[in-house]
Protein backbone atom coordinates (compact mmCIF):
# COMPACT_ATOMS: atom_id res chain seq x y z
CA UNK A 1 0.00 0.00 0.00
CA UNK A 2 1.11 3.37 -0.64
CA UNK A 3 0.78 6.44 2.53
CA UNK A 4 -0.34 9.82 1.80
CA UNK A 5 3.05 10.95 2.41
CA UNK A 6 4.69 8.93 -0.20
CA UNK A 7 1.69 9.84 -2.73
CA UNK A 8 2.30 13.63 -2.46
CA UNK A 9 6.12 13.02 -2.68
CA UNK A 10 5.59 10.93 -6.45
CA UNK A 11 3.14 13.83 -7.39
CA UNK A 12 5.88 16.25 -6.90
CA UNK A 13 8.56 14.55 -8.57
CA UNK A 14 6.27 13.09 -11.42
CA UNK A 15 5.51 16.68 -12.26
CA UNK A 16 8.85 18.29 -11.65
CA UNK A 17 9.99 15.19 -13.80
CA UNK A 18 11.38 16.12 -17.55
CA UNK A 19 10.05 20.16 -17.03
CA UNK A 20 13.39 21.42 -15.82
CA UNK A 21 14.50 19.90 -19.33
CA UNK A 22 12.76 22.65 -21.19
CA UNK A 23 11.79 26.03 -20.92
CA UNK A 24 8.05 25.48 -20.54
CA UNK A 25 5.87 28.37 -22.23
CA UNK A 26 8.94 29.38 -24.61
CA UNK A 27 6.43 30.95 -27.28
CA UNK A 28 5.76 33.71 -24.67
CA UNK A 29 9.53 35.00 -24.30
CA UNK A 30 10.01 36.72 -21.08
CA UNK A 31 6.67 36.16 -19.87
CA UNK A 32 7.06 32.04 -19.93
CA UNK A 33 6.93 31.70 -16.32
CA UNK A 34 3.07 33.29 -16.14
CA UNK A 35 2.12 30.65 -18.84
CA UNK A 36 3.08 28.04 -16.34
CA UNK A 37 0.93 29.73 -13.70
CA UNK A 38 -1.97 29.87 -15.73
CA UNK A 39 -1.43 26.11 -17.20
CA UNK A 40 -0.94 24.85 -13.56
CA UNK A 41 -4.07 26.50 -12.52
CA UNK A 42 -5.77 25.37 -15.92
CA UNK A 43 -4.56 21.61 -14.85
CA UNK A 44 -5.28 21.99 -11.63
CA UNK A 45 -9.27 23.03 -12.48
CA UNK A 46 -8.65 19.91 -14.45
CA UNK A 47 -7.68 17.73 -11.47
CA UNK A 48 -10.07 19.07 -9.07
CA UNK A 49 -13.40 18.82 -10.87
CA UNK A 50 -12.27 15.80 -13.58
CA UNK A 51 -9.55 13.37 -12.58
CA UNK A 52 -10.50 13.12 -8.65
CA UNK A 53 -13.67 12.93 -9.37
CA UNK A 54 -13.35 10.34 -11.02
CA UNK A 55 -11.53 7.96 -8.54
CA UNK A 56 -13.85 9.50 -5.80
CA UNK A 57 -17.04 8.06 -7.40
CA UNK A 58 -14.97 4.52 -7.73
CA UNK A 59 -12.10 4.63 -4.64
CA UNK A 60 -11.10 1.24 -4.79
CA UNK A 61 -10.93 0.77 -8.81
CA UNK A 62 -7.97 1.85 -10.80
CA UNK A 63 -9.01 3.50 -14.32
CA UNK A 64 -9.00 0.08 -16.10
CA UNK A 65 -11.51 -1.30 -14.04
CA UNK A 66 -13.67 1.83 -14.09
CA UNK A 67 -13.45 1.80 -18.05
CA UNK A 68 -14.60 -2.22 -17.80
CA UNK A 69 -16.98 -1.74 -15.41
CA UNK A 70 -19.13 1.69 -17.11
CA UNK A 71 -18.38 1.14 -20.73
CA UNK A 72 -18.92 -3.09 -20.84
CA UNK A 73 -16.39 -5.56 -21.52
CA UNK A 74 -15.29 -4.84 -24.93
CA UNK A 75 -15.43 -1.33 -25.27
CA UNK A 76 -13.77 -0.80 -21.88
CA UNK A 77 -11.49 -3.13 -22.87
CA UNK A 78 -10.55 -0.95 -26.05
CA UNK A 79 -9.99 2.24 -24.04
CA UNK A 80 -7.94 0.21 -21.42
CA UNK A 81 -5.65 -0.42 -24.52
CA UNK A 82 -5.60 2.58 -25.85
CA UNK A 83 -4.14 3.96 -22.33
CA UNK A 84 -1.66 1.35 -22.39
CA UNK A 85 -0.51 2.58 -25.57
CA UNK A 86 -0.71 6.38 -24.32
CA UNK A 87 1.34 5.57 -20.81
CA UNK A 88 3.73 3.54 -23.12
CA UNK A 89 4.18 6.06 -24.99
CA UNK A 90 5.05 8.69 -22.27
CA UNK A 91 7.33 6.37 -21.48
CA UNK A 92 9.00 5.81 -24.51
CA UNK A 93 9.56 9.74 -24.37
CA UNK A 94 11.29 9.66 -21.45
CA UNK A 95 13.24 6.92 -22.21
CA UNK A 96 14.85 8.54 -25.07
CA UNK A 97 15.38 11.60 -23.33
CA UNK A 98 17.62 9.85 -20.72
CA UNK A 99 19.35 7.81 -23.66
CA UNK A 100 19.89 10.82 -25.50
CA UNK A 101 21.09 13.50 -23.13
CA UNK A 102 23.28 10.53 -20.86
CA UNK A 103 24.84 10.07 -25.32
CA UNK A 104 25.30 14.33 -25.20
CA UNK A 105 26.41 15.09 -21.68
CA UNK A 106 28.33 11.84 -19.89
CA UNK A 107 28.39 8.38 -22.57
CA UNK A 108 29.54 9.61 -25.81
CA UNK A 109 31.19 6.77 -26.99
CA UNK A 110 28.38 4.36 -25.75
CA UNK A 111 25.81 2.85 -28.58
CA UNK A 112 22.51 4.28 -27.86
CA UNK A 113 20.95 0.85 -27.68
CA UNK A 114 23.15 -0.48 -24.63
CA UNK A 115 22.23 3.00 -22.73
CA UNK A 116 18.37 2.32 -23.75
CA UNK A 117 18.60 -0.95 -22.83
CA UNK A 118 20.00 -0.17 -19.32
CA UNK A 119 17.44 2.31 -18.84
CA UNK A 120 15.09 -0.22 -19.43
CA UNK A 121 16.43 -2.38 -16.73
CA UNK A 122 17.00 0.00 -13.95
CA UNK A 123 13.09 0.92 -14.82
CA UNK A 124 11.93 -2.82 -15.12
CA UNK A 125 13.24 -3.78 -11.83
CA UNK A 126 11.69 -1.02 -9.54
CA UNK A 127 8.71 -2.01 -12.01
CA UNK A 128 8.34 -5.80 -10.63
CA UNK A 129 8.48 -4.25 -6.79
CA UNK A 130 5.22 -3.22 -7.22
CA UNK A 131 3.86 0.43 -6.29
CA UNK A 132 4.82 0.09 -3.04
CA UNK A 133 8.27 -0.37 -3.46
CA UNK A 134 8.18 2.80 -6.38
CA UNK A 135 6.23 5.07 -4.07
CA UNK A 136 9.02 4.56 -1.33
CA UNK A 137 11.61 5.00 -3.51
CA UNK A 138 10.56 8.33 -4.69
CA UNK A 139 9.68 9.81 -1.03
CA UNK A 140 13.46 9.07 -0.10
CA UNK A 141 14.71 10.77 -3.30
CA UNK A 142 12.16 14.03 -3.07
CA UNK A 143 14.17 15.71 -0.36
CA UNK A 144 17.53 14.92 -1.44
CA UNK A 145 16.72 16.40 -4.91
CA UNK A 146 14.64 19.47 -3.50
CA UNK A 147 17.75 19.90 -1.59
CA UNK A 148 20.19 20.15 -4.74
CA UNK A 149 17.76 22.50 -6.67
CA UNK A 150 18.02 24.59 -3.58
CA UNK A 151 21.71 24.85 -3.28
CA UNK A 152 21.72 24.99 -7.33
CA UNK A 153 19.95 27.76 -6.78
CA UNK A 154 21.86 29.34 -4.40
CA UNK A 155 24.68 29.08 -6.28
CA UNK A 156 23.33 31.16 -9.38
CA UNK A 157 22.40 33.78 -6.88
CA UNK A 158 25.74 34.10 -5.45
CA UNK A 159 27.39 33.83 -8.88
CA UNK A 160 25.44 36.84 -9.80
CA UNK A 161 23.58 35.36 -12.59
CA UNK A 162 20.22 35.84 -11.67
CA UNK A 163 18.68 39.39 -12.59
CA UNK A 164 15.00 39.64 -12.22
CA UNK A 165 15.49 42.49 -14.51
CA UNK A 166 15.65 40.35 -17.57
CA UNK A 167 11.69 39.36 -17.09
CA UNK A 168 10.89 43.30 -17.86
CA UNK A 169 8.75 44.48 -19.06
CA UNK A 170 6.15 42.20 -18.31
CA UNK A 171 3.19 41.48 -20.66
CA UNK A 172 4.65 43.74 -23.35
CA UNK A 173 2.72 42.10 -26.33
CA UNK A 174 -0.73 41.37 -23.78
CA UNK A 175 -1.79 38.30 -22.02
CA UNK A 176 -2.79 36.67 -25.29
CA UNK A 177 0.70 35.20 -26.33
CA UNK A 178 0.66 34.12 -22.19
CA UNK A 179 -2.50 32.51 -23.01
CA UNK A 180 -1.50 30.88 -26.29
CA UNK A 181 1.47 29.08 -24.41
CA UNK A 182 -0.31 27.69 -21.85
CA UNK A 183 -3.24 25.99 -23.73
CA UNK A 184 -3.66 23.48 -24.43
CA UNK A 185 0.21 22.77 -23.78
CA UNK A 186 1.37 23.53 -21.20
CA UNK A 187 -1.88 21.48 -19.49
CA UNK A 188 -0.75 18.72 -21.55
CA UNK A 189 3.00 18.63 -20.21
CA UNK A 190 3.48 18.53 -17.31
CA UNK A 191 0.20 19.07 -15.15
CA UNK A 192 -2.42 17.25 -17.41
CA UNK A 193 -0.12 13.97 -17.10
CA UNK A 194 -1.35 13.63 -13.23
CA UNK A 195 -4.19 11.45 -15.12
CA UNK A 196 -1.52 8.66 -14.79
CA UNK A 197 -2.63 8.48 -10.68
CA UNK A 198 -5.76 6.99 -12.16
CA UNK A 199 -4.03 3.54 -11.99
CA UNK A 200 -2.08 4.46 -8.42
CA UNK A 201 -4.86 6.38 -6.31
CA UNK A 202 -6.63 2.61 -4.92
CA UNK A 203 -3.64 1.58 -3.67
CA UNK A 204 -3.34 4.45 -1.26
CA UNK A 205 -3.35 3.55 2.56
CA UNK A 206 -5.88 6.40 3.70
CA UNK A 207 -9.12 6.00 6.24
CA UNK A 208 -10.95 8.45 3.78
CA UNK A 209 -10.57 9.31 0.51
CA UNK A 210 -10.46 13.11 1.39
CA UNK A 211 -6.66 12.53 2.21
CA UNK A 212 -5.92 11.11 -1.03
CA UNK A 213 -7.56 14.40 -2.36
CA UNK A 214 -5.73 16.56 -0.10
CA UNK A 215 -2.03 15.11 -0.37
CA UNK A 216 -2.62 14.91 -4.00
CA UNK A 217 -3.66 18.56 -4.60
CA UNK A 218 -0.98 19.78 -1.80
CA UNK A 219 1.86 17.94 -4.22
CA UNK A 220 0.47 19.06 -7.16
CA UNK A 221 0.52 23.20 -5.60
CA UNK A 222 4.27 22.70 -4.63
CA UNK A 223 5.07 20.92 -8.41
CA UNK A 224 3.71 23.75 -9.83
CA UNK A 225 4.96 26.25 -8.41
CA UNK A 226 8.59 24.66 -7.88
CA UNK A 227 7.82 24.91 -11.74
CA UNK A 228 7.10 27.93 -12.12
CA UNK A 229 10.03 29.18 -9.88
CA UNK A 230 12.50 27.19 -12.08
CA UNK A 231 10.72 29.15 -14.98
CA UNK A 232 11.62 32.32 -13.13
CA UNK A 233 15.46 31.28 -12.69
CA UNK A 234 15.89 30.21 -15.73
CA UNK A 235 14.98 33.59 -17.55
CA UNK A 236 16.44 35.69 -15.25
CA UNK A 237 19.83 33.68 -15.55
CA UNK A 238 20.08 33.47 -19.55
CA UNK A 239 17.35 36.18 -20.57
CA UNK A 240 16.21 35.83 -24.46
CA UNK A 241 18.52 33.27 -24.98
CA UNK A 242 16.99 30.39 -22.38
CA UNK A 243 14.22 29.82 -25.26
CA UNK A 244 17.46 28.54 -27.67
CA UNK A 245 19.08 26.56 -25.48
CA UNK A 246 18.96 22.43 -25.63
CA UNK A 247 18.98 22.67 -21.69
CA UNK A 248 18.44 25.59 -20.53
CA UNK A 249 19.11 24.88 -16.96
CA UNK A 250 22.15 23.20 -17.85
CA UNK A 251 23.15 25.96 -19.77
CA UNK A 252 22.67 28.21 -17.01
CA UNK A 253 24.66 26.78 -14.68
CA UNK A 254 27.89 26.30 -16.74
CA UNK A 255 28.44 29.60 -16.05
CA UNK A 256 28.58 29.11 -12.06
CA UNK A 257 31.87 30.15 -10.92
CA UNK A 258 32.99 31.54 -7.61
CA UNK A 259 35.96 32.99 -6.06
CA UNK A 260 37.57 30.72 -8.86
CA UNK A 261 36.69 27.86 -6.19
CA UNK A 262 33.38 26.56 -7.63
CA UNK A 263 32.94 25.82 -11.27
CA UNK A 264 31.79 23.27 -13.60
CA UNK A 265 28.44 21.94 -11.48
CA UNK A 266 26.85 20.87 -14.54
CA UNK A 267 27.24 17.29 -13.16
CA UNK A 268 24.91 18.50 -10.16
CA UNK A 269 22.18 19.26 -12.80
CA UNK A 270 23.09 16.02 -14.33
CA UNK A 271 21.85 14.08 -11.57
CA UNK A 272 18.99 16.13 -11.17
CA UNK A 273 17.44 15.72 -14.50
CA UNK A 274 18.20 12.31 -14.82
CA UNK A 275 16.78 11.24 -11.41
CA UNK A 276 13.62 13.06 -12.26
CA UNK A 277 13.23 11.78 -15.64
CA UNK A 278 13.98 8.59 -14.16
CA UNK A 279 11.32 8.56 -11.88
CA UNK A 280 8.70 9.84 -14.12
CA UNK A 281 9.58 6.44 -16.89
CA UNK A 282 9.30 4.25 -14.41
CA UNK A 283 6.03 5.71 -13.14
CA UNK A 284 4.54 5.47 -16.51
CA UNK A 285 6.30 1.91 -17.30
CA UNK A 286 4.48 0.72 -13.92
CA UNK A 287 1.11 2.26 -14.94
CA UNK A 288 1.44 0.29 -18.42
CA UNK A 289 2.69 -2.37 -16.56
CA UNK A 290 -0.68 -2.38 -14.06
CA UNK A 291 -2.81 -1.41 -17.13
CA UNK A 292 -1.83 -4.86 -19.01
CA UNK A 293 -2.03 -6.96 -15.91
CA UNK A 294 -5.79 -6.02 -15.48
CA UNK A 295 -6.23 -6.05 -19.28
CA UNK A 296 -4.91 -9.72 -20.18
CA UNK A 297 -5.43 -11.00 -16.25
CA UNK A 298 -1.96 -11.94 -15.53
CA UNK A 299 0.66 -10.91 -12.80
CA UNK A 300 1.79 -7.32 -12.69
CA UNK A 301 5.61 -9.11 -13.32
CA UNK A 302 4.34 -10.78 -16.26
CA UNK A 303 3.23 -7.73 -17.68
CA UNK A 304 6.08 -5.52 -17.24
CA UNK A 305 8.25 -8.06 -19.63
CA UNK A 306 5.93 -7.35 -22.79
CA UNK A 307 5.59 -3.68 -21.77
CA UNK A 308 9.16 -3.62 -21.12
CA UNK A 309 9.83 -4.95 -24.92
CA UNK A 310 7.45 -2.66 -26.33
CA UNK A 311 9.04 0.49 -24.61
CA UNK A 312 12.39 -0.23 -25.37
CA UNK A 313 11.48 -1.17 -29.46
CA UNK A 314 9.78 2.00 -29.81
CA UNK A 315 12.37 3.99 -28.28
CA UNK A 316 14.49 3.62 -31.55
CA UNK A 317 11.19 5.61 -33.35
CA UNK A 318 12.54 8.61 -32.93
CA UNK A 319 15.68 9.97 -35.48
CA UNK A 320 17.51 12.09 -32.57
CA UNK A 321 16.90 14.10 -29.23
CA UNK A 322 15.36 17.11 -31.46
CA UNK A 323 13.31 14.73 -33.15
CA UNK A 324 11.76 13.74 -30.61
CA UNK A 325 11.48 17.43 -28.74
CA UNK A 326 9.73 18.13 -32.25
CA UNK A 327 7.00 15.72 -32.05
CA UNK A 328 6.06 16.55 -29.25
CA UNK A 329 5.34 19.86 -28.75
CA UNK A 330 4.41 20.49 -32.34
CA UNK A 331 2.22 17.17 -32.57
CA UNK A 332 1.30 15.65 -29.29
CA UNK A 333 1.15 18.48 -26.86
CA UNK A 334 -1.59 20.01 -29.13
CA UNK A 335 -3.51 17.24 -30.72
CA UNK A 336 -2.96 13.99 -29.24
CA UNK A 337 -2.31 14.24 -25.48
CA UNK A 338 -5.55 16.75 -24.68
CA UNK A 339 -7.45 13.74 -25.61
CA UNK A 340 -5.85 11.03 -23.01
CA UNK A 341 -5.49 14.02 -20.14
CA UNK A 342 -9.04 16.06 -21.00
CA UNK A 343 -11.65 14.63 -23.46
CA UNK A 344 -11.59 10.81 -22.53
CA UNK A 345 -11.86 11.54 -18.84
CA UNK A 346 -14.65 14.35 -19.20
CA UNK A 347 -16.39 12.03 -21.19
CA UNK A 348 -15.87 9.18 -18.61
CA UNK A 349 -16.68 11.36 -15.74
CA UNK A 350 -20.35 12.32 -17.66
CA UNK A 351 -21.08 8.77 -17.99
CA UNK A 352 -20.26 7.47 -14.51
CA UNK A 353 -22.55 10.25 -13.14
CA UNK A 354 -25.67 9.63 -15.71
CA UNK A 355 -25.18 5.88 -14.51
CA UNK A 356 -25.41 7.27 -10.97
CA UNK A 357 -28.34 9.45 -11.48
CA UNK A 358 -30.38 6.42 -13.42
CA UNK A 359 -29.31 4.13 -10.91
CA UNK A 360 -30.53 6.17 -8.05
CA UNK A 361 -33.73 6.84 -9.36
CA UNK A 362 -34.27 3.07 -9.82
CA UNK A 363 -33.28 2.30 -6.37
CA UNK A 364 -35.72 5.42 -5.25
CA UNK A 365 -38.49 3.92 -7.73
CA UNK A 366 -38.54 0.18 -6.64
CA UNK A 367 -38.16 1.77 -2.50
CA UNK A 368 -41.79 3.42 -3.41
CA UNK A 369 -43.24 0.58 -5.11
CA UNK A 370 -42.49 -1.21 -1.70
Amino acid sequence: MITPRQLASTVILFLIGSSSLFLLGGNADRDAWMSVLVGALAGLLLLSCVTLQIQRLEPDRNLIEIFKLYFGRIIGFVFGFIYVIYYSYKCIRNVREFADLSIMYLLPDTPLSMVILIICFIGGYAVLGGPGVFFRMVEVLLPILVMIYVVLFILLLSAGLIDLGRLMPMLEHGFKPVWDAAIPEIISFPFGEVVLFLMFWRYTAADEYGVVIRMTIKGYVFAGLFITLMNIITIASLGQFAGWSVVPLLQATTFVEISNLLERIDPLVSLLVFSAVYVKLTAYYLGASIAFSYLFRISLRIAAIPVGIGIYVGSFWFKSYMHQVNVGFERNLKYHFPIFQIVIPIVLLLVMLLRKKVRNKSNGASQRQR
